[in-house]
């Protein structure tokens, strides 16, 4: 087999049972010879077998098993992404899935080890549960789910941070144990620390906490002689739990995006017409595989991309916007992928020595054959203060081919409003920069002018080593 270690994410190493090691085309899993006995096992049930049929567990192959361990083969996920990438439904998605496994693990004599949100990866809005040697036999005299106080930290308060408190769950790459009850307990107040699930997983913990550092001595962990009473613990805390999400889980509302596409006064039905035909046939000449939608919205373009049969990554910054796409896209089967991520402020590499999670932009290269820009580059342009040349050298970076792209120009109504009176400092953005911009990267293969004034490109990467005639 021909495996080269993707760079910037060549290995974990975080569990003592064994590691992994990514490369383009998949995953290789290396197990200690101490663990190999009972990860075989695990495989060889029918439960196992069932999970990975069903798309809950990811499959495994087994390469080699000797002496020096197992090791084995996973395919790989078309997109890698992180839980401080998630809007809020991913985080629940990811929970139900975790708490789902562990009970039929549970009912059938195995259990997880640890129960963290970095277990989960999502094709389009389907989460996989890819830690495979998490999965580990039931110790019958031990009622007690060890990674419960992991789960709590990692997914339930994070969740409850959000909904509560507004904290924003894109902060999580800073939480990698997660928020601990006293954290949370500090910033609530007494009508919410008194209310469910708060009062059973912050209030009560805390309490708990302070009396026990002024009593001497420890508390033993409880233990059992009886494997079904073992397992019947095990199922009600699982389903304490599963209770606890479904009450954290945010409403839905609505925000000064998440309408944008239905109430923007200067698109006429004409010209979303246009732009949508536009999209459509662009899509229909490149047939994309793997597309990325920048400033995506509630994924109006992000559809017209899946159902041209393509593997779709949404970004956008706002988060109830992602979270319609995400409703929308989970009903009716589409393969959208639904991030919070801010194109001028991408996720960063990060974890020992940046390279336990890469970043945004480096899991964009190589990847996506198609980059939809539609309404996005006076954003960059005015509202991050990005020029016109480094927005062209990213395209470059993170599309293998097609680029999409919407230009916006000075007189469009957005455009003035985004400029907020700045004209004397932006005056030299026109439609003549940014051709000039592009056109060292890019080929124009078409144009089309709306009727309301915008131009829609349809554009093809040059060879890197020149411009083609």
């Amino acid at each position: 087999m021909n495996f080269v270690p993707e760079p910037g994410l060549e290995k974990t190493f975080r569990d003592p049972a064994g590691s992994v090691a990514i490369s383009r085309s998949g995953v290789l899993r290396s197990v200690i010879h101490d663990h190999a006995a009972e990860t075989l096992d695990f495989l060889a049930t029918p439960l196992a077998a069932r999970l990975t049929a069903q798309g809950h567990l990811i499959a495994s192959e087994v390469l080699r098993s000797d002496e020096d361990g197992l090791l084995l083969s996973h395919p790989r996920i078309p997109f890698i992404s992180y839980p401080s990438e998630w809007p809020p439904a991913l985080w629940g998605a990811a929970a139900e899935l975790t708490l789902n496994l562990c009970t039929e693990l549970v009912e059938q004599g195995w259990i997880l080890k640890d129960a963290t949100p970095l277990n989960v990866l999502f094709t389009g809005t389907r989460p996989i549960f890819v830690d495979l040697l998490s999965i580990r036999r039931i110790e019958p005299a031990h009622p007690i789910w060890f990674a419960y106080g992991q789960f709590v930290r990692t997914f339930l308060l994070p969740l409850l941070a959000h909904t509560q408190l507004g904290w924003r769950l894109q902060t999580a790459q800073t939480w990698r144990d997660g928020i601990e009850p006293e954290e949370l307990y500090a910033a609530l107040s007494w009508s919410h620390r008194l209310r469910f699930p708060a009062r059973t997983f912050i209030t009560l913990p805390t309490l708990l906490g302070r009396m026990m550092k002024s009593m001497p001595g420890s508390i033993k962990p409880r233990t059992s002689a009886d494997a079904e009473m073992t397992r019947g613990v095990l199922l009600k805390t699982l389903s304490s739990l599963r209770s606890a999400i479904e009450r954290t889980a945010p409403a839905p509302r609505s925000s000064n995006w998440s309408a944008y596409a239905e109430s923007a006064t200067h698109y006429s039905a004409e010209a979303h017409a246009e732009k949508r035909q536009f999209v459509a046939d662009a899509l229909a000449r490149c047939a994309p595989r793997h597309v990325l939608d920048v400033g995506s919205n509630t994924g109006n373009y992000a559809r017209l991309a899946a159902a041209a049969g393509a593997n779709v990554v949404a970004i956008d910054q706002d988060t109830r916007a992602l979270e319609l796409l995400y409703a929308q896209s989970r009903q009716a089967g589409h393969n959208i992928l639904p991030l919070c991520v801010d194109l001028a402020f991408p996720t960063p590499a990060t974890g020992w020595q940046n390279r336990e999670s890469s970043s945004f932009l480096a899991r964009c290269e190589d990847h996506f054959d198609t980059v939809l820009m539609l309404a996005v580059l006076h954003h960059l342009l005015l509202s991050s203060q990005i020029p016109l040349g480094p927005i062209a050298e990213l395209c470059v970076r993170i599309t293998s081919c097609n680029l999409i792209l919407e230009w916006v120009p000075p007189s469009d109504p957005k455009f003035i409003e985004v400029l907020r009176g700045r004209e004397a400092i932006y005056g030299h953005i026109t439609e003549a920069a940014f051709r000039q911009a592009f056109a060292p990267h890019f080929q124009i293969l078409r144009e089309s002018t709306l009727s309301n004034g915008r131009i829609l490109f349809h554009m093809q990467k040059r060879p890197a080593n020149g411009i083609n005639g």
